[in-house]
């Protein structure tokens, strides 16, 4: 039971006052508060008043309404947020927050928050309308009921949240009477107190609470992959625990498909208390990602009570940079790592020869020059490898090939025991069709194990199904796209306006919801749109601000004024993203252009020849097309035909064949 108390309405009804306030003040000491002030006493009492004079006109005027149901205090799953009440009125759900309106503006973000935090994970709210209300005493307010009726999804929707509605306690009776006309079947009360909550944390989110104590299984709870991904997490630790008690070198290689959790997986080994004894370093390659979770790790430290330079020192110790790592231990030549246990996150983007040599003069690859540190442990030491397939996105990332090249190297000096999923040895759609060894044998022992490939996607919310859309699309299938049926629970809006864009990801941006603009580092002409695509820019750009930085915070992704491209939004999301779709990936009618802008006194695309530089492109795009949690808003430019770099033409079919795939056009 979430509430503190719940009754049907004739029950509330018939039950004292003075039974109800006694039921919730046992309730709140039996939650774990030890001291219960007079204030929150006296709330209750007004409130319970309040509530008990409007059900009452409720049921003189519509006799049905005694069946409705009544949860005071309902309690939202380990968010340690409570709902002042909850009236389960026909088959909707009204959430009750009671406020004094003459002390401020109301709270309309933190109710907006509980109704989207109960939309998106209690089951027994999904595809249910749910309605918000602030209510006061005495004030008048317009009843709006009837036409503040908003769909969560305009053309898509079959249920809906209402925008944040005022009332008064005199009124509350007529806005609820007005809910309840053409409800169907009454909410069973039982049912929905009880009901299971799953809830899908960000990986900012996940970080936080890992670095607060919290194990895998406890905020990993989603109702698909809860199973899966604590089931992985164990089989690494065991692996972990394995080579330490052999005294062995292990290699670990996790695949998943975009947003199934590898960065979790990872995060919750390096904070886990069984690797206190002997660390686990968390590292990657993403220089974004590194600055965003050292700057959230920093803060909270911050709030802890440590000083700005003991945050900041341990924050770099839990998330390092692996060209930092590499360019103190294989240049300085600083002998044994400090740690024989080392994740590396995206490690399909490890740098291949040429690039290594290219960056620091380094004659060897990156998977290359780690073994080589690893193996300076006479011990024992473990590599776990997280690889997202088909996300190569630059010049010179080796893939999963570098690392088998690494290992069957002549120059090992000690033998590494591999372990993988069956994707990794024979290939498959979530290694993009790459694979370790070209011949699938190793001289190394290997042990092959389905249960470190994790296949379901946790980073939206209600489309298990976007990675295998988002392939379809990207391979130009669009009959096949639409069958997969998406856009039924994920939302994927398409719209020719930037300014319309960025007006619906601020209608969808209620509650906590963090939105933004992503688009391709390859659409130059975006500038034509208002929006800088210069790589310089981009790289000095404060990201960490960007994602965490408050509405009011110039700098955050609110302000839709700068787009993230692949490369600071790879390993990270948003729960809305406005995909600004650039000239670098069009529609022929035929099949997609991968192209590179070619300044000059005649400025032009020219198609990508370079197998490797057109698979760039297109995983820049499968980057970009899975960063967002709740829902998705494609912008295609309309062109200009002044401009031959932004060709009506080419926009138009590239936005009518995304709409052949699913996509909703905003009318």
């Amino acid at each position: 039971m979430a509430s503190f108390y719940k009754a049907t309405v004739s029950n509330f009804l018939r039950d004292s006052p003075e039974r109800v306030l006694v039921q919730l003040s046992t309730a709140y000491a039996n939650y774990g508060y030890i001291r219960q002030f007079t204030d929150q006493t006296l709330t209750w009492q007004h409130d319970i008043e309040n509530l008990r004079a409007s059900l009452t006109r409720c049921v003189h005027e519509v006799p049905t309404s005694a069946n409705w149901g009544v949860l005071l205090e309902f309690t939202i799953p380990r968010k340690e947020l409570r709902i002042d009440a909850v009236l389960l009125v026909g088959d909707a759900i009204v959430l009750l927050e009671a406020k004094t309106f003459d002390t401020g503006r109301p709270p309309e973000r933190q109710i907006e928050e509980y109704a989207l935090l109960l939309h998106y994970f209690h089951k027994a709210s999904d595809q249910r309308r749910i309605i918000p209300m602030i209510v006061s005493g005495g004030q008048q307010h317009p009843n709006v009921m009837r036409s503040a009726q908003r769909e969560l999804f305009p053309q898509l929707a079959r249920y809906w949240i209402a925008p944040p509605l005022r009332t008064s306690w005199e009124q509350l009776h007529q806005t609820l009477l007005a809910v309840q006309h053409g409800t169907g079947d009454q909410i069973a009360l039982d049912t929905w107190d009880d009901s299971e909550y799953f809830p899908v944390p960000s990986i900012l989110e996940a970080a936080t609470a890992l670095r607060s104590g919290l194990s895998i299984r406890e905020i990993a709870h989603s109702e698909a992959s809860e199973h899966e991904i604590v089931a992985v997490r164990d089989a690494m630790q065991g692996y972990i625990n394995s080579a330490r008690e052999n005294r062995s070198h292990t290699i670990c290689f996790l695949t998943g498909v975009p947003g199934s959790g590898k960065t979790l997986v990872g995060l919750s080994l390096a904070h886990s208390k069984q690797n206190e004894a002997t660390a686990v370093h968390f590292m990657s390659g993403n220089g974004p990602l590194v600055k965003v979770l050292q700057h959230l790790f920093t803060q909270e430290s911050r709030k802890k009570g440590a000083s700005a330079v003991e945050a900041k020192v341990e924050a770099k110790t839990l998330i390092e940079n692996v060209h930092m790592f590499a360019r103190y231990y294989a240049e300085e030549n600083q002998g044994k790592p400090s740690n024989q246990a080392i994740i590396f996150d995206e490690a399909q983007r490890a740098w291949n020869r040429d690039q290594n040599f290219k960056k620091f003069k380094r004659d060897y690859s990156e998977p290359e020059m780690l073994l080589r540190i690893m193996e300076r442990h006479d011990d024992w030491a473990v590599v776990i490898a997280l690889v997202g397939g088909g996300q190569e996105i630059n010049d010179g990332e080796a893939g999963l090939e570098e690392w088998g090249a690494a290992l069957s190297s002549t120059t090992r000096t000690r033998q590494w025991s591999i372990c993988a999923s069956p994707e990794v040895i024979q290939g498959g759609a979530s290694t993009a069709g790459h694979r370790l060894f070209a011949n699938e044998e190793t001289s190394h022992p290997l042990n092959t194990n389905s249960i470190l490939h994790l296949r379901t996607s946790n980073r939206s919310l209600r489309a298990e199904k976007l990675a295998e859309w988002v392939n379809l699309v990207l391979q130009g299938d669009a009959e096949a796209a639409k069958r997969v049926d998406v856009t039924r629970r994920f939302p994927i809006f398409l719209t020719r306006n930037l300014q319309i864009t960025k007006a619906k990801l601020q209608v969808e941006g209620i509650g906590a919801n963090r939105y933004g603009l992503v688009g391709s580092s390859a659409a130059a002409r975006l500038r034509a749109e208002g929006l800088e695509p210069n790589s310089s820019f981009h790289a000095d750009y404060k990201w960490e601000y960007w994602y965490l930085g408050e509405r009011t915070d110039i700098r955050s992704s609110y302000q839709c004024e700068v787009f993230a491209t692949e490369f600071e939004i790879q390993g990270l999301e948003l729960d809305w993203i406005g995909l600004c779709w650039g000239g670098d990936m069009v529609w022929s009618g035929q099949q997609w252009l991968a192209r590179s802008l070619r300044p000059g006194q005649i400025t032009k695309w020219n198609a990508n020849k370079s197998q490797e530089k057109r698979t760039f492109r297109f995983n820049s795009y499968r980057v970009l097309l899975t960063r967002a949690r709740q829902g998705m808003v494609l912008f295609i430019p309309s062109g200009s035909a002044e401009d031959p770099t932004n060709s009506p033409i080419e926009f138009d079919q590239t936005a009518d064949f995304l709409i052949r795939c699913g996509v909703q056009a905003i009318k």
